[in-house]
């Protein structure tokens, strides 16, 4: 439209030079002159219009070079696996990658020229998060200079993506904003990888200390058993014949018996790793735990409530340790509870191969210093806990290729997701052939 509107323009300037020079020439100049003068005319009128021809030429190389480097720079940007925006001063948008308009969803917008919040109005879904992003430019422009941040970013689908976003401000001489680049990197799977990799480590650490508790209960628990034995007999029989101290000879009798009970954790977890599986009623193992205590739960006034789907469930394990397991987590949950309390146990299949267990209490919860350190040795927020009975628990998880998470808030109780296969051959088979498969990365 430019060109043949300059064109048009250039034909009736032409028209206009010639019929009107050569009107006044023929009029005002003589004829003696005229010859002359109509030479140095048409000679004028070919340098004026060499030099805009000339100019136009030029103009029109330099905006064909000016297409080409925006074409390049288009062609550079849309190659890149990160979000790449280049902002004005005023923060309107100049140019954006494909990743990052189909991250926002705004493949179909024409966005140049408008600002974050205009653009918001494109996208019900991103609507906050480019009104948020018109936000931080403005932080970053007062700070004058390249800020770095963490961005997380939900998704449609649900799930959520994380971002390494750097923006660099851009200033004039005078200092006036010139514009903002802004970079986007997806660092999700980055993210996942290095979560994963700190439970690899806290996992291996766990076994480490198991280990080192496992040694030390071979070699001192049976040691410790004999001549507990003998220190027991001796008390009953004091007791026995010195009717004067029977206080303190049963307060002897119960130190005595909590010794034995922890003797008998540190043989537990002395005992080798390898589980003889059989098949059990997950259902019938909570029932019979439920009924073990529920004498201990009336005697703290808390009530356990099952809830338990018709079906039973079936599963590949060692009945003696899941039933011990289960002891040691409702137990604490009763305690946790206190008077009037409540413990809700539950249990579901998840797809495709394994079951959910889940005890929840509404107690006085586990400070986050604390759940940190959840299932160590010797680690206990009871007066005289030793913190085995949850390390029992660990390890019998882990034999049996499951996984235990606590989820708690101080004051507003605790829940405890235990995960395991319902048959333990296929999968261990199944997660050892997916660790074969080669990444995609």
């Amino acid at each position: 439209m430019q060109k043949k509107k300059l064109i048009i323009i250039y034909f009736f300037t032409s028209l206009i030079w010639i019929y009107g020079s050569n009107y006044l020439v023929a009029h005002f100049v003589p004829d003696s002159y005229m010859e002359i003068l109509a030479r140095i005319k048409e000679i004028f009128y070919l340098m004026v219009t060499g030099a805009f021809i000339y100019f136009f030429m030029n103009k029109a190389n330099e905006l064909n070079e000016s297409k080409e480097d925006q074409q390049r720079l288009s062609t550079l940007i849309n190659s890149m696996v990160d979000f790449v925006n280049f902002k004005d001063g005023q923060g309107r948008w100049i140019e954006a990658n494909d990743f990052g308009l189909q991250l926002f969803q705004l493949e179909n917008v024409d966005y140049r020229g408008k600002k974050d919040s205009e653009l918001a109005e494109h996208t019900d879904f991103y609507a906050d998060a480019l009104r948020n992003c018109e936000i931080s430019d403005e932080e970053t422009w007062k700070n004058k200079k390249i800020t770095r941040v963490e961005e997380a970013l939900p998704l449609p689908n649900g799930s959520t993506k994380f971002f390494d976003t750097i923006k660099v401000p851009l200033f004039n001489p005078d200092g006036s904003r010139q514009g903002l680049v802004v970079i986007g990197r997806d660092i999700t799977e980055k993210r996942d990888m290095v979560k994963k990799l700190e439970e690899r480590e806290e996992r291996l650490r766990r076994t480490e200390k198991l280990s080192v508790v496992g040694e030390l209960s071979a070699s001192v628990a049976h040691e410790i058993r004999n001549p507990l034995t003998s220190l027991k007999g001796f008390v009953q029989l004091l007791k026995v014949e010195d009717e004067r101290h029977q206080f303190y000879y049963q307060i002897m009798l119960d130190e005595l018996d909590r010794i034995n009970h922890i003797v008998g954790e540190l043989l537990l977890l002395a005992k080798p790793q390898a589980v003889k599986f059989t098949k059990a009623d997950v259902k019938k193992l909570l029932k019979d735990v439920i009924s073990l205590l529920s004498s201990e739960a009336s005697y703290h006034n808390v009530q356990i409530e099952s809830r338990f789907a018709n079906d039973h469930m079936t599963i590949e394990c060692e009945p003696n340790q899941l039933k011990q397991l289960f002891i040691n987590i409702i137990k604490n949950a009763i305690e946790a509870s206190g008077n009037g309390g409540m413990v809700t146990i539950s249990f579901k299949q998840m797809e495709p191969e394994t079951i959910s267990i889940v005890i929840e209490d509404n107690g006085c919860g586990i400070s986050e210093k604390r759940l940190a350190k959840i299932g160590e040795p010797f680690y206990s927020s009871k007066e005289k806990g030793t913190g085995l009975g949850l390390t029992v628990s660990f390890k019998i998880v882990q034999s049996h290729h499951g996984t235990i998470h606590f989820e708690s808030k101080e004051n507003q109780g605790t829940s405890v997701h235990i995960v395991l296969p319902i048959q333990q051959a296929s999968y261990v088979q199944s997660h050892q052939d997916s660790k074969k498969q080669p990444s995609l990365s």
